[in-house]
């Protein structure tokens, strides 16, 4: 439907195996996804990868008009709200970092209040990404480069269990380490370590809404060295324990039968 401008969809997806998309619009598309988990997902723009796995609720991706996106899950049901901007209404220069995994309430609000019709949400929506999008311009980085970040971030995810340095990882790509956080950096707005702490923090989230494990067991799968380890970075980046994140979360999970 039409909203301020914008057009919004509340959109499930049920995929029963392996599948690959591409998106490539005329139109910004941003994705909220607000329900559900595929089993995996990797995501890129323009060929450079931008995102391991599962998407949890409330984070959006971003497919800037003209650009190309493809999608790779091997399967699962998500719910998701879709919100098409014009080209004219926001615009995103070149050499801006991808918006991926992207996490911000105030802008899910405003795509939540865009579904149920609120024409209001519709401005402050497009300044707040307009904004966002403004800090995360960067340097664009060679093509070999960004081949050696991608080939990074596939190998980070692999290692997300075990003991993991930033010596192991410039090791991993040729680079010194001053060079390896410089230009992981500049691809993904964090630094390797960074980067690590999210993807052991989102893949503990996953665990938590999708898997009937102790709090402990879940630390020990995601390379923290203990239930107290994972409670305490995770009250620092969440502001609660895993357990009430478990229970405010568990009944995102959407049915294998779901249906749009």
């Amino acid at each position: 439907m039409d909203v301020g401008g914008l057009r919004v969809a509340s959109i499930v997806d049920r995929i029963d195996g392996p599948s690959d998309w591409t998106i490539e619009r005329d139109v910004h598309v941003l994705t909220l996804y607000e329900a559900g988990s595929y089993h995996w997902l990797e995501t890129w723009l323009d060929d450079q990868r931008t995102s391991l796995g599962d998407p949890l609720p409330g984070e959006m991706w971003l497919v800037p008009a003209g650009h190309r996106y493809r999608g790779k899950a091997k399967g699962g049901a998500v719910r998701t709200i879709t919100v098409e901007i014009p080209a004219s209404s926001l615009t995103i220069v070149p050499d801006t970092r991808a918006l991926a995994a992207h996490h911000d309430l105030a802008l899910a609000a405003l795509v939540r209040a865009l579904l149920v019709g609120d024409a209001s949400a519709a401005d402050p929506l497009v300044t707040i990404l307009g904004k966002t999008l403004e800090g995360m311009v960067g340097r664009p980085e060679t093509p070999a480069i960004a081949r050696r970040m991608s080939d990074l971030m596939a190998f980070i995810q692999t290692q997300l269990e075990v003991s993991l340095t930033v010596e192991d990882m410039a090791a991993e790509v040729g680079m010194s380490v001053n060079s390896l956080i410089v230009h992981f950096a500049r691809a993904t707005g964090r630094t390797p370590a960074q980067y690590v702490l999210r993807q052991r923090l989102r893949h503990a989230c996953w665990f938590l809404m999708n898997r009937p494990l102790s709090i402990a067991e879940i630390a020990f799968a995601t390379g923290f060295s203990s239930h107290a380890h994972l409670c305490a970075i995770f009250r620092r980046k969440f502001g609660m324990s895993p357990g009430e994140w478990r229970r405010r979360h568990q009944s995102a999970v959407l049915p294998a039968d779901a249906k749009e």
